[in-house]
């Protein structure tokens, strides 16, 4: 595992760090996203959908929906737990997108955590606040590929 940390202090540069990850990911990744609102979550989706070859200005908050899906040569599924309790989890299908050639992000991943589901070999990604500069964002990501990524 390899820890790799950013201060972002704009939403582009958020959305930079989202590409990055994106650009190097492959299908069949999971990718777990803690932080409070307005961490710039999205904003980072749409810097991986951009990475991947998506139109970043498609990706919107699945506050709603819950799960937003965009197709292209690997299909991102966007899921967002905030309006989600634990015993509300087993009704999302969420294993039924693990493991495949595609990618799913979650957002509120505390959610997961809270429910007790094991984390396991997913990609975390931690945002919060600087703490001495509120528009300033920490973002750590650790890079734990899933056993089955390349198959």
């Amino acid at each position: 595992m390899s820890r790799r940390e950013y201060l972002c202090e704009t939403a582009e540069e958020t959305e930079e760090v989202g590409r990055s990850l994106g650009q190097g990911l492959r299908g069949g990744e999971v990718v777990l996203l803690f932080g409070p609102l307005g961490a710039g979550k999205t904003q980072f989706v749409r810097g991986m959908a951009a990475g991947l070859g998506h139109d970043p200005s498609a990706v919107s908050s699945p506050s709603y929906a819950l799960i937003n899906e965009y197709r292209g040569a690997v299909t991102l599924y966007h899921v967002d737990l905030y309006r989600i309790t634990t015993t509300d989890l087993p009704d999302l299908g969420l294993e039924d997108l693990y493991g495949r050639r595609h990618i799913v992000v979650i957002e509120w991943a505390e959610r997961l955590e809270e429910a007790g589901w094991d984390l396991g070999s997913s990609i975390l990604v931690e945002m919060d606040y600087h703490p001495d500069a509120h528009d300033t964002r920490l973002i750590s990501v650790d890079d734990v590929l899933p056993t089955d990524a390349m198959a």
